[in-house]
């Protein structure tokens, strides 16, 4: 156990410690420092961030588990249910999805007699010592989120987890023995005997059974797979790891966060009275086309595979995943002798889309800007960049495709892929708002980057166009200012997300979940 110090600009004690199964989720989407304080609920940051709700009901997962309660625990008819929990403060989009989920959950745990019963609480975990530890605490509490079933005389408790999707959100093996200790130990009912764990697939409407065993069998689960996981959560490493992204937007320390970069009038709107979000250049994108459509995606409901992996997406990502681990750690640039199995195993191609790939590789070679890199730390790698624009209240999400080192200073490259030889008629920085937003930030001497350029690379059977933006260019800062602040100022404003139907419908991955979507037979 180590000593726990709390960052500058933060207030409280550590008596009462308090931890999600949750948070024992993979390391890569979660704050280790952000944990750390959640785990504290009697810290306070000094500098409070200002709460403002939101028009829409943000937990997409919340209206099913409403449902599932009303439907489990009074009787409620499901399609009376639905009508009473989805009201105007849920998106069209999550009523959807909240239907297919709760209907495929009724199909894989159909009421049975003598089966399972639903709790009206949830099991708690809590251990009161006599005297405060090392971290400060005398109290620890541990709950997990799902839905909650025992048998009617006790003996067996059952919690079914839910995931967007079975195979897509795989549950640490932390997470699996601290939840079997939540149920083999916590109250405020007598210890079972026995304990199961399913992980329920909201997507395919079905189950796995993640633990199912004897109490002692869970208990010696969590000292061989919890504990220690449980006090890394708690005590963040030393010193205290800050991992900024997406869940900065709804960080209740945010305002004292070391590590959060702040680039006041980035996105060139000063309003601080719509609610706190995170945004990015995706997101002015897809709501440009139909904001329903954007905040599905934001909203992580599950996307249509055969439009998010059409062959031309797929080739394009293909090629995105073989360059980026060609270019990770090398000093040796790219040339045309491009490998026969330079497909990633995780793509499947067509042959006429291998081949064509094949032609973009070779095409990139002649541009590969490792060619102008001396060594590996030269080049990174499609870095995850956040920035927060307090004048809008916003936090700012960029994944530039490369940034490389040219001998004097960064460059961001953006890297795209075409089958076409047109080139268009719109400018680049309105055609991709990234480029929009990463000459902005090149140009702010004020926000410390050191980028002096912007390029983009856009692979064609014919070859390879690479151009540059010059962000001390006035004419070119002004236009990249201007489609940033049209591109964010429309999204910011939006309370409703309103679908806009059209013959677009077609391709988007989200329609699955409009009930406004425009069908094959309307557009003709």
């Amino acid at each position: 156990m180590t000593t726990w110090h709390p960052p500058a600009g933060v207030s409280g004690d550590s008596g009462l410690i308090k931890v999600s199964v949750g948070m024992l989720g993979p390391a890569q989407y979660r704050c280790p420092a952000r944990d750390a304080l959640n785990a504290r609920p009697r810290y306070r940051a000094d500098t409070p961030v200002p709460r403002k709700p939101e028009a829409l009901v943000g937990f997409v997962n919340g209206p099913f588990m409403n449902v599932l309660d009303l439907v489990e625990r009074q009787g409620v008819a499901v399609d009376d249910a639905l009508a009473k929990v989805c009201t105007d403060e849920v998106h069209d989009s999550v009523c959807q999805w909240t239907r297919h989920a709760v209907e495929g959950y009724l199909d894989t745990f159909p009421p049975e007699a003598g089966g399972p019963v639903p709790c009206r609480g949830r099991w708690v975990y809590e251990t009161v010592l006599s005297q405060p530890d090392q971290r400060g605490a005398r109290q620890y509490r541990i709950t997990v989120w799902g839905r909650c079933y025992r048998s009617a005389d006790g003996r067996l408790r059952e919690v079914r987890l839910p995931a967007n999707r079975l195979a897509g959100r795989a549950r640490t093996d932390a997470e699996i023995a601290v939840a079997a200790k939540v149920l083999a130990a916590g109250g405020p009912d007598a210890p079972p005997e026995h304990v199961t764990i399913r992980q329920f697939g909201m997507l395919e409407g079905q189950a796995r059974t993640l633990f199912d065993g004897s109490r002692q069998a869970a208990l010696d689960l969590y000292d061989v797979s919890g504990r220690a996981a449980l006090a890394q959560i708690v005590d963040a490493g030393d010193p205290v790891e800050y991992r900024p992204g997406a869940s900065c937007a709804d960080c209740a320390f945010s305002a004292v966060c070391p590590a959060l970069p702040r680039t006041p009038g980035l996105l060139g709107v000063n309003n601080r009275r719509r609610p706190r979000r995170s945004w990015s250049a995706t997101s002015a994108r897809n709501h440009a086309v139909c904001p329903a459509r954007d905040y599905g995606r934001r909203q992580r409901l599950p996307a249509d595979q055969a439009v998010e992996r059409g062959p031309a997406a797929e080739r394009g990502r293909a090629v995105h995943r073989y360059l980026e681990r060609r270019h990770d750690g090398t000093t040796t640039p790219c040339d045309t002798r491009v490998p026969e199995d330079w497909v990633p195993p995780e793509f499947s191609l067509s042959a006429a889309d291998h081949q064509l790939g094949s032609v973009l590789l070779r095409n990139h070679a002649v541009v590969c800007p490792v060619r102008h890199t001396r060594k590996p730390a030269d080049l990174r790698v499609e870095p995850g960049l956040v920035f927060e624009d307090p004048e809008a209240d916003t936090v700012v999400l960029a994944k530039p495709d490369l940034l490389y080192h040219d001998g004097s200073a960064w460059v961001w490259r953006e890297v795209k892929t075409s089958a076409s030889h047109r080139r268009g008629k719109r400018s680049w920085l309105e055609r991709y708002p990234q480029l929009s937003l990463a000459t902005v930030l090149a140009a702010r001497d004020d926000f410390g980057l050191g980028i002096s350029r912007v390029e983009l690379e856009i692979l064609r059977p014919s070859g390879a166009d690479l151009y540059t933006l010059d962000p001390r260019t006035p004419e070119v800062r002004q236009q990249a200012e201007t489609v940033l602040r049209q591109s964010f100022r429309p999204w910011q404003d939006d309370d409703r997300f309103l679908p806009v139907p059209g013959p677009h419908c077609a391709d988007c991955e989200m329609a699955r979940w409009c009930s406004a979507r425009e069908t094959t037979d309307e557009a003709k």
